[in-house]
């Protein structure tokens, strides 16, 4: 490869940068956006930048740095971008600036996007309810923020819908950090009859498949496919693509369709969706597994819809 650039016509021109409030090395929520970028970059053609691990207090320089360099688009990925956004977006009409897991929008060149939490939450919820022969069943979440709170709303509504009369076991623990937290919480709700546990909360959330490791009964991992942490236990996984925050960004300026709205991804955009069941494949039955395909597609077509929290 050499180092040269590409000559003009191998690019689209388009120049995107991605601010990050972490390091693109954290496995998480930084370093998902980060191979977003770079899957764009390799899909589009276009120019890329980005700045990780940037402190609250210069975010508004690092827009501005972005904006006067002629960026296209410019993505904050986090909530925490959105306020310092809004002022910045008015000095530079031309430049369109986007904020992920944020709703806020301003014309004429300020959207955000966002992932469906709650549609994850209900697909989550959905598959508990079908697998669950105590009829109760828990989720957890950890930080209390919106993602994590959203996904933890759709659960009690994905388990309701599909069995009404089931019992729903709610909690935050506060943190995403707190494995023995996540643990503790999990063991309660267990105690209480809770056959299947979901739980929402980063590294945190290996304390409650532990417990359900320990106490036989069975887990619902959440963002990233977390069987292999305890395959007999995690029937399956809720996993929310945040490169494709990114991606679906980056095409719509592309394609002349960016609007200065909120965009709120789920199953219809492959921004949500279910893991595979791995050694559940054999232990589920058809009925079983015909069952979550429905709802995966009722909620696909609309014909199912989350309510915000």
């Amino acid at each position: 490869d050499s180092a040269e650039e590409p000559k003009g016509e191998e690019k689209t021109g388009l120049k995107v940068a991605l601010m990050l409030s972490g390091p693109i090395s954290d496995m998480g929520w930084n370093a998902s956006a980060y191979e977003g970028l770079e899957q764009a970059e390799k899909d589009f053609g276009i120019e890329t930048a980005y700045q990780e691990s940037i402190a609250q207090s210069d975010i508004e320089e690092v827009f501005r740095g972005y904006a006067q360099q002629g960026y296209d688009l410019i993505i904050g990925h986090g909530f925490q971008f959105a306020d310092t956004a809004l002022k910045v977006a008015t000095e530079f009409p031309d430049v369109k600036f986007v904020i992920t897991s944020s709703n806020i929008t301003q014309e004429p060149n300020l959207g955000s996007v966002n992932l469906d939490n709650v549609q994850q939450g209900f697909l989550m919820g959905a598959v508990a309810a079908i697998v669950s022969e105590t009829n109760v069943v828990g989720g957890i979440g950890g930080q209390e923020i919106p993602p994590i709170k959203g996904s933890v709303v759709g659960f009690e509504q994905g388990a309701k819908h599909v069995n009404p009369d089931i019992k729903v076991l709610t909690a935050l623990t506060g943190s995403n950090d707190d494995v023995a937290k996540a643990k503790e919480t999990a063991l309660a709700m267990i105690d209480q009859g809770a056959d299947v546990v979901m739980t929402n909360a980063n590294q945190a959330g290996l304390g409650s498949i532990e417990a359900c490791k320990e106490k036989g009964v069975y887990a619902i991992g959440s963002n990233q496919d977390q069987n292999d942490m305890a395959p007999d236990t995690v029937v399956v996984s809720g996993i929310k693509s945040v490169p494709k925050l990114i991606t679906f960004v980056v095409e719509k300026v592309l394609n002349n369709e960016f609007e200065p709205k909120f965009y709120n991804l789920g199953i219809n955009e492959g921004a949500v969706y279910l893991s595979p069941f791995h050694g559940f494949e054999e232990k589920l039955s058809q009925e079983q597994k015909d069952q979550i395909q429905a709802i995966v597609d009722d909620l696909a077509s609309g014909k199912i819809t989350v309510s915000e929290y």
